[in-house]
């Protein structure tokens, strides 16, 4: 019996479910699928909305899961408790065809600052925390402009987040920002300098790479209004122009 498999029997006990029939019930995932799963020992072959069906039954989140899954964690600890419905994004199952569906949602502005809900990867790919919730998710403290519509994604390998207002895709023609395209099952972000161009978005993300994308795929854009903390170097350059500022006008009286 695989890691995976025991965690599975184990967690159906903390969450009283008796038989893997009821599993496939209250997840909506097959019987004949969780079967499998059993027999290879792997979420391979379960799709991306399948996985947070089962995730949710088993009352984890699915990046947690497929952790378990990949190695990259032994076990998910008795309790772990996350419940899809209450995190500020659209309950399981809920709108599933929607291509914004699972795309992030930034929460009602609160007085206490930015939800800090997800990463920007080295490659530039957007994630979103599934932990994060309402009342006790990651923030920046600071709120900008009325809030509403604003949401901070943490730079990986560093100590800074980069903020963005969410707005239409057609309100965008360039610029740095968080696009969120449907791929198929959910909404895949990307962070960079965006172009948005008749047939494409193209985006290239901070290591360089160019990605092209179906402009018709674009369900969401975050624009870039903000970095926490400021970046010292920005705060220096202003200084030093500011300063400069007599000795430019000086020169300019000179010439004239």
């Amino acid at each position: 019996m695989s890691r995976l498999t025991k965690w599975l029997d184990h967690r159906m006990e903390v969450v009283g479910i008796e038989r893997l029939k009821d599993l496939a019930e209250y997840s909506g995932v097959s019987l004949q699928t969780l079967r499998d799963v059993y027999a290879y020992g792997s979420l391979d072959m379960l799709s991306r909305s399948e996985r947070r069906w089962l995730a949710a039954a088993l009352r984890v989140c699915v990046r947690r899961l497929e952790q378990l899954n990949d190695g990259a964690t032994d076990w998910i600890e008795d309790g772990y408790v996350y419940d899809a419905g209450k995190s500020g994004r659209p309950a399981r199952k809920q709108d599933e065809d929607d291509p914004t569906c699972w795309a992030p949602l930034a929460a009602e502005p609160q007085n206490c600052g930015t939800p800090l809900i997800g990463r920007i990867r080295s490659t530039g790919k957007a994630e979103p925390d599934e932990d994060w919730q309402e009342e006790w998710g990651r923030r920046i403290p600071r709120r900008f402009g009325t809030g509403r519509g604003v949401y901070a994604l943490e730079l990986e390998g560093s100590e800074q987040s980069i903020v963005f207002c969410s707005i239409p895709a057609w309100e965008l023609r360039e610029g740095e920002a968080a696009v969120y395209c449907w791929n198929g099952w959910e909404a895949e972000g990307w962070y960079g300098r965006v172009s948005l161009q008749p047939s494409r978005a193209r985006v290239v993300t901070p290591d360089g790479q160019r990605h092209d994308l179906d402009v018709l795929t674009v369900v969401r854009i975050g624009k870039l209004i903000a970095r926490w903390p400021a970046s010292p170097d920005a705060s220096c350059a202003a200084e030093v122009k500011q300063n400069d500022a007599p000795g430019r006008l000086a020169a300019l009286a000179e010439r004239q």
